[in-house]
């Protein structure tokens, strides 16, 4: 009785709404994921975001270097009509602004929930 062509059915039907869930919970994860990638990206480059980090690595360098390595403020005033053109000093501030901030939350996470 067992094992039937009935079993069979519901078997394939239990296959099919599992793999159904598989694509659903994928498709859930990539738009997360998408949504994440893209709050983290607008919190970054915007105006505030940018100048926030930039700050946050100009003191790491100025501390790390004992002073030797000033970067200029990121607050400085552009000309009217003109671009703002970020030298690599200002790169590299941004960067290290956002890798310890990244790394200091992290610290705090791991402290937090072992």
């Amino acid at each position: 009785m067992y094992g039937g062509a009935g079993c069979r059915t519901i078997y394939r039907r239990l296959r099919i709404a599992a793999v159904a869930d598989d694509e659903f919970l994928g498709e859930v994860a990539l738009f997360i994921g998408r949504n994440a990638v893209g709050l983290v990206s607008e919190l970054v480059f915007s105006k505030y975001g940018a100048r926030y980090f930039h700050g946050i690595g100009r003191r790491v360098v100025a501390i790390s270097t004992l002073g030797q390595v000033r970067i200029p403020s990121s607050l400085r005033q552009v000309a009217k009509g003109s671009i703002p053109k970020p030298d690599m000093k200002d790169w590299i501030a941004l960067l290290v602004g956002i890798a310890v901030w990244l790394g200091s939350a992290g610290a705090t996470l791991t402290v937090m929930f072992g």
